[in-house]
């Protein structure tokens, strides 16, 4: 079926007020997962409604998801663009029309809201602060402005700092909301360091930033196999990528340890069917691969098999998160 997005917002009289939602569309495009997305305004501004509606049918689409870029309901959620989406039925029954919720109030909004607050009494006040230079002293005032952006009082005591390394590793407040666990994850995690077993990354760039002493006075190694011979002949051999192969040629290492995935989702899909085949068999998987392509599909996988996870919900993740994570369990195990 042949999918059409149309977002609509409102529409201004000035240019420059009307370039934000044509910047979203391309954001939107970028991510492929559409046959097409346009922007349409309900006034003010053009292209409108019914033509952006007469294009998109045009494309050949079999249905459109409407979607209003309106902050809060009101006559234009509730009224307006119901009644315009009536009318744009009746001219193409063949399609099917699916309105979609408005932005509305919503936990990511207060989190934009929050940085932008931040920003600007950081602009303000920029030159009549002392500048820090001390290592520790910057990651201690990083954490305190992290526990102010947001609000973890509610997240399990285990879960926290594994969501603030997260955040400070990438400036991405949104890790506070879109990390998943397991409800055993982090325990199997530090179970697996503390014995003594082995971490297994998809790529050495994952590998190079997880603290190696630690792990390695627990009696483990940090292994990854990406940059072997025999993957790399194996891989070409099987007609898949190196990353999925060293999984493949992992699975001894791995028995009971932790599996860290933060760049190819084509390696987590990987491991998936070899812990379904019970080929694989490690104690905690960290899947934060990041991507256009299958790395969303590879996380909701993830959820599906019967082992301890930790991942996220989107498009986003990489080297750097991963590592923040397996990072802030290293330093649990430490402590326990």
């Amino acid at each position: 079926m042949k999918t059409g997005i149309i977002l609509i917002s409102h529409g201004s009289k000035l240019n420059s007020g009307n370039d934000g939602l044509f910047k979203v569309a391309d954001m939107l495009r970028a991510m492929n997962r559409w046959d097409v997305v346009e922007a349409a305004f309900l006034q003010l501004a053009e292209p409108g409604f019914p033509e952006v509606v007469k294009q998109t049918v045009g494309s050949g689409v079999d249905r459109i998801v409407v979607v209003p870029l309106l902050l809060f309901k009101g006559n234009h959620v509730f009224k307006d663009i119901p009644e315009m989406l009536e009318n744009e039925k009746s001219k193409y029954p063949q399609v099917e029309f699916i309105y979609a919720n408005n932005i509305g109030a919503d936990e990511r909004i207060a989190l934009i809201a929050a940085d932008r607050i931040h920003e600007v009494l950081i602009e303000k006040q920029y030159g009549s602060k002392q500048r820090i230079e001390q290592p520790q002293a910057i990651v201690d005032e990083s954490f305190e402005i992290i526990d102010k952006l947001v609000d973890l009082e509610s997240v399990p005591e285990l879960y926290r700092p594994i969501i603030q390394r997260a955040i400070h590793a990438t400036g991405d407040t949104e890790y506070a909301y879109n990390l998943v666990f397991h409800p055993k994850a982090v325990e199997a995690g530090i179970h697996s360091l503390k014995s003594g077993k082995n971490i297994v990354t998809d790529v050495n760039m994952v590998k190079s930033g997880i603290s190696k002493s630690p792990v390695e006075k627990f009696g483990g190694k940090i292994i990854c196999k990406i940059a072997d011979k025999s993957v790399i002949d194996e891989a070409k051999k099987l007609g898949k990528t190196r990353a999925a192969t060293a999984m493949r040629l992992a699975t001894d290492e791995m028995k009971d340890g932790i599996v860290v995935i933060g760049n190819a989702p084509t390696a987590l899909f990987e491991l998936i069917d070899l812990t379904k085949k019970g080929s694989a068999q490690p104690a905690l998987v960290i899947g934060i691969p990041v991507g256009f392509v299958g790395a969303v599909e590879a996380k909701y996988a993830l959820k599906e098999i019967p082992l301890p996870y930790i991942t996220n919900t989107n498009r986003k993740g990489g080297s750097a998160v991963a590592v923040s994570i397996v990072n802030a369990i290293i330093g649990l195990a430490k402590k326990g």
